[in-house]
């Protein structure tokens, strides 16, 4: 996060999102830290990106995506050698996934993804639409919620955001 000031503290509000839509969803106590710390650190691999590229103002270009989709890649790498992050690794990494295979980078659908996972990918697509970015300014709840629910259930998991409304109206 410290990366780059457009994503200040957007792995600790994905991750403590995460937690709550797991609690919400009815996961024990050691589920809902597993998903926090893939949250805290589902964004790791953008070490391996270029500033140039994250705090681009406006349009990537073909192969800056494709560099840019290559970060949950380079998280599964980095925690994958760590012990202590083995078992949550996996989560992490698969934060830009969809149930219909769209996501990046692996291009997993619904029977590659656990609810922990489904449960991240909308923590953490809620927070960003919600956050300024270079490109663009943070959008409203309303808007939020249109964007996320045009995806209920072709590319984003109904239980999971079910349980983001839930806990966004708590």
């Amino acid at each position: 996060d410290a990366k780059t000031p457009f994503t200040f503290r957007h792995s600790t509000r994905v991750a403590e999102m995460a937690r709550l839509v797991a609690a919400k969803c009815g996961l024990d106590a050691a589920e809902q830290r597993r998903i926090y710390r893939a949250g805290l650190l589902h964004d790791i691999g953008k070490l391996g990106v270029s500033n140039l590229i994250l705090d681009k103002d406006g349009p990537l270009t073909d192969e800056e995506r494709h560099k840019m989709e290559q970060h949950p890649r380079f998280t599964l790498d980095i925690l994958e050698h760590v012990s202590a992050f083995r078992g949550f690794a996996r989560t992490a990494a698969l934060h830009h996934e969809k149930l219909d295979g769209t996501g990046y980078p692996f291009g997993y659908t619904a029977e590659d993804l656990d609810l922990p996972e489904r449960i991240l990918v909308v923590s953490d697509i809620y927070d960003a639409l919600a956050s300024d970015r270079p490109y663009r300014k943070g959008m409203v709840e309303p808007v939020i919620t249109s964007i996320l629910e045009r995806e209920r259930g072709t590319r984003l998991d109904p239980v999971a955001l079910d349980a983001l409304h839930a806990v966004r109206a708590d």
